[in-house]
């Protein structure tokens, strides 16, 4: 059974998690501190987990940034949804279930998001997993596909980062052709 769900505490779940996050090499997520758990929740973020059979398979925050949220913030997974890859990134549990969960935490109940702000990011230098180098490149075909906006290059918390913004409304569209029950 899959469930993705808010978390508020670092429970023995979460510590599990992390180090099957260690186990895999995701140096930004096998930690607390890595994860700057603590620091997402004190600005005002929150963090999301997919579970499957009772444990967390994968995790990612939201946090208020610049002039709206930046989204799937830590985004990890140890195993990728069961729909094999695709051109949508819709293999991501963070991209498909946590990010939408995120916005309404962000945005109340609300299902027009057109007039707010979600941010992503996207490491292109450093890859503290081995797998943030192929995310960052995911993205670009995100973008021709018109689910995000490169916004640049930028330095972000002394890391440089790619920085996009989703165009919400495509997104959901987009979405929408893969909500099946998991």
């Amino acid at each position: 059974m899959l469930e993705t769900k808010q978390i508020t505490v670092a429970d023995e779940d979460l510590y599990d998690f992390l180090q099957q996050c260690s186990e895999h090499g995701y140096k930004n997520n096998d930690t607390l501190a890595n994860l700057k758990f603590d620091w997402c929740m004190d600005i005002g973020g929150a963090w999301f987990a997919t579970y499957k059979d009772n444990k967390i398979i994968s995790l990612s925050g939201i946090h208020p940034w610049a002039n709206g949220w930046r989204a799937l913030f830590r985004g990890v997974q140890t195993e990728a949804r069961p729909i094999g890859l695709n051109r949508h990134h819709m293999q991501s549990y963070c991209f498909y279930s946590q990010l939408p969960l995120q916005m309404k935490f962000a945005f109340g109940n609300t299902v027009d998001f057109s007039n707010d702000f979600v941010y992503i990011t996207t490491n292109t230098e450093t890859d503290a997993s081995g797998k943030m180098t192929r995310i960052n490149k995911t993205f670009y075909h995100l973008e021709r596909l018109g689910l995000v906006k490169n916004l640049g290059e930028h330095e972000i918390y002394n890391v440089n980062q790619n920085t996009w913004i989703l165009n919400v409304d495509t997104y959901n569209k987009i979405r929408n052709r893969y909500d099946i029950t998991d």
